[in-house]
């Protein structure tokens, strides 16, 4: 293996992604300059024209502002937000077109918890990729994987790396397939 000097690819990067998937028990970790550009990150790989995604209402401001509002409405992606204590009951919510169930939990500025168990059973008995800002819980306080959550975000600039010592953010996979 080469050693690069850059921003991705590099042996500290890899070792942060290793660390961050030890962390939360998953495949693989991708690192991401910042937590907004983890999260729109994931979105896109996931989404495209035609698509609908159910987000929790209590999102992270610009996840609403700049990543669904702005670029998936201009890719052509239909967003529905939905109550955060919905629990199983987002399974009406869910069309033909939905693709992606994205929660956050606790969610910003409310701290409401969402049942994270019943939300991935519900998406996954109708093949629907469940991603979840961990955030505010941190790995260290929930493990979204072992909820059965598909993909997990978090904004390393909280927790993990010490709030705000660095921008950062990383996005974790369960499966070789969502990687």
């Amino acid at each position: 293996e080469s050693v690069n000097y850059g921003r991705i690819g590099t042996p500290t990067s890899h070792a942060f992604e290793e660390a961050v998937t030890a962390l939360h028990g998953g495949l693989k970790t991708v690192s991401l300059p910042s937590g907004l550009s983890a999260i729109v990150t994931a979105l896109m790989a996931f989404l495209e024209n035609g698509d609908h995604v159910l987000m929790c209402d209590t999102v992270y401001g610009p996840t609403r502002a700049r990543g669904c509002e702005h670029l998936l409405a201009r890719a052509g992606v239909e967003t529905t937000y939905y109550d955060p204590l919905i629990g199983a009951g987002i399974a009406e919510l869910i069309r033909p077109n939905t693709k992606v169930i994205y929660m956050e939990s606790p969610g910003s500025l409310t701290f409401e918890v969402q049942d994270v168990p019943a939300i991935a059973a519900a998406a996954r008995d109708k093949g629907v990729v469940t991603m979840i800002d961990n955030t505010w819980a941190s790995p260290f306080l929930c493990r979204p994987l072992e909820l059965g959550v598909d993909v997990v975000i978090e904004a390393a600039t909280k927790y993990i790396s010490g709030h705000s010592d660095a921008m950062l953010g990383a996005v974790t996979m369960a499966t070789d397939e969502h990687f």
